[in-house]
């Protein structure tokens, strides 16, 4: 499947890989409210993985309230309230905040270079975004 990369050397096991890229695909907009996702064996079969990994995540999202199981018709996307979808999006940003300072500190980068690389970063897309205007 075209949509979902898995790196089986990541050290990330699959499900999660998979149950990442749908949440964030989710909270993005990239599937739409009622949109059906692939069926597992689909996906199972596109990616080259055991249908239960596919399983798993898709389990999951519809713990977390991102899917619906619909009789017949399989797993589609649920609706859910602005205020929680933006909610979900800071937990998410949080997360991947987290990810890069473990990133930065293990290859021995401080908090306040990053720090100050985020603001030059900032700066400059700032700067990008007020030339195109």
């Amino acid at each position: 499947m075209e949509q979902f990369i898995i790196s089986p050397s990541s050290g990330i096991p699959i499900y999660k890989q998979l149950y990442s890229q749908i949440e964030r695909m989710v909270l993005n907009g990239y599937f739409s409210v009622d949109q059906r996702l692939p069926s597992v064996r689909q996906v199972a079969s596109d990616l080259h993985v055991n249908p239960m990994t596919v399983s798993k995540a898709y389990g999951l999202l519809e713990e977390r309230g991102y899917l619906k199981r619909l009789r017949g018709k399989g797993m589609v996307v649920t609706a859910r309230d602005n205020e929680v979808l933006q909610q979900e999006k800071l937990i998410m940003l949080d997360e991947m905040i987290k990810e890069l300072l473990a990133q930065a500190k293990h290859m021995g980068i401080s908090g306040d270079k990053v720090e100050q690389m985020i603001k030059h970063s900032i700066a400059n897309e700032l700067n990008e975004t007020v030339g195109k205007e």
